[in-house]
């Protein structure tokens, strides 16, 4: 369920002052941080009592590494709250087997064609044009295949942070940080799951690094070459005409303000604090 927690999708620019607080950790402290910067009394009604009781019966939990990534605030708010484009952008590249449908304003369809399905509902967000979002997601599903003989169904939280600044060399960069809280059903099956919660806690660790690094490149991407973009996005399956709009005049954004600002991809930041 960790990968139905990464692969939907996709953000926390504070509290990086300390070293370790970069790295991914399961901390009774880090949770309850996290548990008490979700804003029950904003959450969606419909789902308000679903998300109180997987925080409360919490069988896994994890906050995947703090990464900050060269990235137009803009764009990278735009791909958070539209996971949907992001995935289908991967899957014009073939990169992924993953499919993911709007299938409400807030609510999306997953599966990774390798026994994951499930519905993933923004439940609150609170997001900008700086990137200084809040959005948490709740999710429930099921994987059914080996090593299980019956379905395992779970229920997940998803808090996703993020925020901005400019550094020293005039760039833009994304702070982003994802925590999960996973209640899974059986009893059995979540001991099991706590037994393999460090190996596949990794591989999730791995894949929210990746997707990070990967929307810093396609932020790139549309400063030097918006042109790309637009041909790359025009046309997307299953992304709505007007998000594809969006999108495309975000990346002519991004180009314009790069020609206009003379800063170059290619120039390194000189860390000067951490974001805040």
């Amino acid at each position: 369920m960790l990968m139905l927690a990464v692969g939907a999708g996709l953000q926390f620019a504070a509290a990086l002052a300390l070293a370790d607080a970069t790295q991914a950790t399961t901390a009774v402290e880090a949770r309850h941080e996290a548990s008490r910067a979700i804003p029950l009394e904003r959450i969606d009604s419909n789902y308000r009592t679903a998300v109180i009781q997987v925080l409360g019966d919490t069988s896994l939990y994890r906050r995947l590494p703090t990464k900050t990534v060269d990235c137009d605030p803009k764009l990278f708010t735009f791909l958070a709250q539209n996971p949907e484009t992001l995935v289908e952008i991967w899957r014009r590249l073939g990169i992924t087997h993953i499919e993911l449908k709007r299938i409400g304003d807030n609510s999306f369809k997953l599966t990774d064609n390798s026994g994951t399905t499930g519905k993933l509902t923004i439940v609150e967000q609170n997001c900008d044009d700086r990137a200084q979002n809040r959005i948490v997601m709740y999710a429930e599903g099921a994987y059914e295949g080996k090593p299980f003989a019956r379905p395992v169904k779970a229920q997940c939280v998803l808090l996703l942070r993020s925020g901005s600044m400019t550094e020293t060399n005039d760039r833009d960069y994304v702070a982003a940080r994802l925590d999960s809280f996973i209640h899974i059903d059986r009893s059995s099956i979540e001991l099991f799951a706590k037994a393999v919660h460090p190996l596949v806690g990794k591989t999730a660790d791995r894949n929210f690094t990746d997707t990070l690094q990967f929307i810093s490149n396609f932020s790139r991407t549309a400063e030097t070459r918006p042109a790309s973009v637009e041909r790359l996005v025009s046309g997307l399956p299953d992304v709505s005409p007007e998000s594809q709009n969006q999108l495309i005049r975000i990346a002519y954004q991004c180009g314009s303000t790069a020609k206009q600002t003379g800063v170059s991809v290619q120039t390194s930041p000189r860390v000067s604090r951490a974001p805040n």
